[in-house]
């Protein structure tokens, strides 16, 4: 089974991947090998009904290229993700709709449109990722794999490595920094400017790299994010669009 692929069957399967129940977790203790702070990590990594991110967005190819642009970002829990890309003055070039099984996509630039198996998004990003994993990176809780892993901590972080997974642990017991290895690919996410009044990061860093040299860089810096409030989430594919191949 690809590793990409466990990590995802791990998330949907989360009561038999953590170690201990929310219940049981001891926060007071500081964890005093992998067991330990997996379950501190994966219990205190609760997800919201909804999140509502708002901000922008810049990418990074290989080529050192790089183009800033306004997002909003919609994560309904286990069901959809909607995101909205702008220009400035608030000009809407792209919009998107992720659901378990299918991707949903406008372009305002060349007023074209496509519908596409979820399946694909792999194509799209470059590298084996599916909704749920997108979904758990962008609501800032990705829950660690069991596996064996050695265990390390310094004066502000730990450390969790294994062949296949590296993870970076603050000592609040969210992850700062988590790496995916797949057969020929690597995913690595970061967070950083966690907020004092909502534990949840500002900024959300998200890099591929890839043996066939497909490698690019997705920064998000929000200015604004709402927990468990109903969003909209409008798509309608106007009836002048081409569909794109």
């Amino acid at each position: 089974m690809n590793r990409l692929a466990l990590y995802l069957f791990c998330i949907v399967l989360a009561p038999s991947c953590v170690t201990k129940n929310i219940d049981e977790v001891d926060f007071s203790l500081s964890p005093k090998n992998s067991k330990e702070l997996i379950a501190k990590v994966n219990s205190n990594n609760l997800s919201s009904e909804w999140l509502a991110l708002k901000g922008t967005v810049s990418l990074s190819l290989k080529s050192n290229s790089e183009v800033s642009l306004g997002i909003s970002i919609r994560v309904r829990k286990d069901s959809l993700i909607w995101a909205s890309v702008t220009a400035p003055f608030g000009i809407e070039l792209f919009r998107a709709v992720l659901t378990k099984d299918s991707i949903y996509y406008i372009n305002r630039t060349n007023r074209t449109y496509f519908l596409k198996p979820i399946s694909n998004i792999s194509e799209i990003l470059k590298t084996d990722i599916a909704f749920n994993e997108i979904e758990e990176i962008l609501m800032a809780n990705p829950k660690i794999v069991k596996n064996k892993y050695s265990f390390k901590k310094t004066n502000d972080d730990f450390f969790l490595t294994a062949p296949d997974y590296i993870y970076t642990v603050s000592d609040f017991y969210r992850i700062r920094e988590g790496i995916l290895k797949g057969k020929g690919t690597s995913l690595m996410y970061t967070y950083s400017n966690f907020s004092f009044e909502n534990n949840f990061p500002e900024q959300l860093e998200f890099s591929v790299k890839s043996s066939s040299q497909n490698e690019f860089i997705i920064k998000l810096n929000y200015s604004k994010v709402v927990f468990d409030q109903n969003q909209k989430t409008p798509f309608k594919i106007p009836s002048s669009y081409e569909k794109a191949e």
